[in-house]
């Protein structure tokens, strides 16, 4: 990152952290899942992020429902309201009407089952299965069955903009079953629960005109396969006012989301076990990367939906620009912070592939990410303990205000830094693992410090002289690991001479060629370091556990010999003819120690006329 970007650049860190409350009810059957939806609370691998353990009841799964005693509607013959608990199996087609659930959960505690058998509803007026009152609901998809719910785009609303949704549920809300479902409203939402929503098996197919599925407490997926076409978001929780709540927990399915908003959106924590996910947003990585600065960079991105009418005004240059401040178009998001643990994720962002108001704590998966924005950015401390990540396009690879890399593989691509801690006290603290970076900007860049003792890191930096395969601002020790990061020499930074074990700077004269290896070979010749950069450079850092002071080293460009040196210092300055001094100064920078700082020029002569 240049010197004005870290100048101007504003940086909002929220560190968002939940108390849990003990005594959350019961988890018999029939027993309120919003009051289990957070329960369960213990420490996870980021510094302040929590885990979510969610509470199924046996209830939320399928069973044997024809040995127990039962009723068939005939949906062919006008539309139903149950309005007493039991299981309800459900045939036939409504073509112009609704099923209604209208329990009263004060004397009724029983769970109402809804038998979906080759069942087909559509309303154009309401929704085709709309949820009143009771104390749960579950919606089981009968084995080797299709069912079709559609709600029209003329849906009438009460003054509380409900039933906004094709199946709309102020209930607790589970679906299961092994059969297929498929929701399309032309109205609003796809499905809609104002209490819990769990999902633990089906195959669901949903197109909807705004979100696909909102839980308010909760929205927890046990295993399911879902697919999605959203004009807004893909999968979000909605509760941002109780402690606690509004997660998203995702234990394993399959998923494929296209929406023109975020994919999957949390106003809590989004915690995500296992899954395989194909996500789009806003039409994907378009090939242009932009900044945060385009975005409008934070924001939860809805704009709010008014089903009757009133949102509908004449647009002007005024209300795009608004709209384009305020949508967001991330694969992976959540204002609480992120939790993975394990999953498959191939993500194409119009922006952040993945983005957290909080913290992210990434513990394994496998990511391959294209964005259009930053890949992965927390405003928060960002964990990565495991996994393969690679990033494909990005703006900014990997950016947070702590950032922690104690294990997996990681490759970034990235039009501007690749990784960068975003708060002058901030850390970039490297353990373990195995990082490639091929940035334009700055490839390691902190505007703290870093600290590295152990993994691998190869850098292939900028050929501009505005930035540095290396940039921090306070302080680089270095005790282990290999460092080998090429790129120009205007800003060329190694790691300062705190650090235990010892690093080179070389300047070459002239750009060397892209794929030109540089190697390091002590006085018996053997490699102590090696790599081959992608891109051309004039600069290399490298330190590795093999250089030790008072030995004797030789650096090869190809197999060429350049220079031979002793070390006798923690920090080596070379250049062709040999050991030098600190040779790099960027324009407008003034070295200070391993750091730099602004002073002042006087603005450039204007020409003559």
């Amino acid at each position: 990152m240049n010197v004005n970007k870290k100048i101007f650049t504003i940086i909002i860190s929220i560190v968002l952290s939940f108390m849990i409350l003990a005594g959350c009810g019961s988890n018999a059957d029939g027993a309120s899942d919003s009051a289990l939806a957070g329960a369960q609370i213990s420490e996870g691998a980021a510094t302040s992020l929590i885990t979510v353990e969610v509470t199924y009841d046996t209830s939320d799964s399928y069973f044997d429902w024809k040995s127990q005693d039962y009723s068939t509607l005939d949906l062919s013959q006008g539309s139903k309201t149950i309005t007493k608990s039991g299981i309800y199996e459900l045939t036939g087609t409504l073509t112009e009407g609704s099923l209604v659930v209208n329990v009263d959960n004060s004397s009724d505690t029983g769970v109402v089952y809804l038998i979906l058998n080759n069942a087909s509803i559509s309303s154009s007026t309401s929704a085709p299965i709309y949820v009143k009152d009771a104390e749960k609901v579950v919606l089981i998809l009968e084995e080797n069955t299709k069912n079709t719910i559609y709600q029209g785009a003329d849906c009438v609303v009460n003054s509380e903009d409900e039933p906004s949704a094709a199946i709309f549920s102020k209930s607790d809300l589970t679906i299961t079953g092994s059969g297929s479902l498929e929701v399309t409203s032309d109205f609003n939402d796809g499905i809609t629960g104002k209490d819990s929503v769990k999902i633990t098996d089906g195959t669901i197919s949903i197109k909807s005109k705004n979100d696909a599925i909102v839980g308010k407490d909760i929205l927890a997926v046990k295993k399911a396969n879902i697919t999605i076409e959203a004009g807004k978001d893909g999968m979000r929780s909605t509760n941002e006012t109780d402690e606690g709540m509004g997660n998203i927990v995702i234990e394993d399915g399959t998923f494929t989301v296209n929406a023109g908003n975020d994919a999957i959106q949390a106003y809590g924590i989004l915690q995500i076990n296992g899954g395989t996910f194909n996500l789009t947003t806003g039409g994907g990585y378009s090939g242009i990367i932009k900044t945060s600065s385009d975005f409008g960079r934070g924001g939860k991105g809805d704009i709010n939906f008014n089903p009757t009418g009133a949102a509908d005004v004449e647009e002007t240059d005024a209300t795009e620009e608004l709209q384009t401040e305020t949508e967001s178009q991330k694969c992976l998001k959540a204002d609480g912070g992120i939790l993975i643990e394990n999953g498959s994720f191939k993500l194409s962002s119009y922006e952040d592939g993945v983005h957290s108001n909080g913290d992210i704590a990434i513990n394994n998966g496998n990511f391959i990410i294209k964005s259009g924005d930053d890949a992965i950015h927390s405003d928060g401390n960002l964990e990565i303990a495991d996994g393969t990540i690679t990033i494909e396009n990005s703006n900014e690879g990997i950016e947070g205000k702590n950032i922690t890399l104690s294990g997996g593989t990681i490759n970034i691509t990235s039009s501007d830094d690749g990784l960068n801690v975003n708060d002058n006290a901030g850390i970039l603290n490297i353990t373990e693992g195995e990082i490639y970076v091929n940035c334009e900007g700055d490839g390691l860049d902190s505007n703290g410090s870093i600290n590295m003792t152990g993994g691998t890191v190869y850098v292939d930096g900028p050929s501009n002289s505005g930035n540095g395969a290396i940039d921090y601002n306070s302080s680089f020790t270095i005790s282990g690991g290999t460092l080998i990061a090429t790129g120009s020499s205007g800003m060329a930074e190694a790691p300062d001479s705190g650090s235990s074990q010892p690093s080179i700077l070389m300047y070459y004269s002239s750009a060397q060629a892209a794929g030109t290896t540089i190697s390091i070979k002590d006085s018996g010749r053997n490699i102590v370091a090696t790599y081959t950069p992608e891109k051309q450079y004039s600069s290399a850092v490298v330190s590795a556990p093999g250089l030790k002071t008072g030995q004797t080293y030789k650096i090869y460009s190809g197999d060429a010999e350049v220079v031979s040196f002793t070390i006798s210092d923690i920090v080596t300055y070379l250049n062709e003819s040999g050991i030098t001094t600190n040779q790099s100064k960027g324009p407008g920078q003034e070295r200070m120690g391993g750091g730099k700082r602004q002073i002042e020029q006087a603005p450039p002569a204007l020409p003559q006329q």
